[in-house]
């Protein structure tokens, strides 16, 4: 009788072992890298390339239902000349390979779907992320204007990973001679993670 009852204390033990570590498993995120390759990147920026060039003004704005690449076929498309730096961790203030990826992401996205001209910036040359989150250029608008563009804008890109099942995307479109920010995307993509896998994620 006592053996029964050691076996069935036993089993107990073990069922509610295998439903913790179900639960760890569960509740385990993924590495950045993870998250970005198991995300469609290209349709993500594509989306936020058109949110920063739809302004509003009907000559400039960009019509959602149409494809990347599809420039020649806009009428009076913008050809606006613009600085686009590679994206920042928020936390450390460097890119990293993701923020590499996404910088070149937002440039290519920027050139099919708003048909901008596109000028690579370095971020830490023309501009400074404070503590308190804040972008602002370190240097004169006078040493950035060039000749190549008449109305010198920049996009300036940060992101933050979070917790291993969570990544915002914050993106700022700057006058680089009023230094103000004229229009801010945000992404907040948040995933479902089973043992280091991304089963899912969700876009607002």
């Amino acid at each position: 009788m006592k053996y029964l009852v050691l076996v069935v204390v036993s089993l107990v033990s073990l069922s509610a072992g295998c439903a913790h570590q179900s639960r760890a498993s569960s509740a385990s995120g993924c590495s950045l890298q993870e998250l970005l390759k198991a995300t469609d990147l290209k349709m993500l920026f594509s989306d936020i390339a058109r949110d920063l060039c739809d302004d509003g003004d009907p000559r400039r704005s960009v019509d959602k239902k149409r494809s990347a690449g599809s420039c020649s076929e806009l009428e009076g498309a913008r050809q606006d000349t613009v600085l686009v730096t590679d994206f920042v961790d928020i936390n450390s203030f460097v890119p990293k390979q993701a923020g590499l990826l996404m910088g070149e992401l937002m440039r290519g996205s920027l050139n099919n779907v708003c048909c901008h001209k596109i000028v690579q910036a370095e971020f830490a040359a023309y501009f400074k992320l404070s503590e308190n989150g804040l972008v602002s250029l370190t240097r004169k608008s006078s040493e950035i204007r060039n000749d190549e563009y008449q109305q010198p804008e920049a996009i300036v890109g940060t992101y933050n990973y979070i917790a291993g099942n969570k990544m915002l995307i914050f993106v700022k479109k700057i006058n680089t001679e009023s230094s103000n920010i004229s229009r801010m995307v945000t992404k907040e993509i948040n995933y479902t993670c089973i043992n280091n896998s991304v089963i899912s994620y969700t876009i607002k």
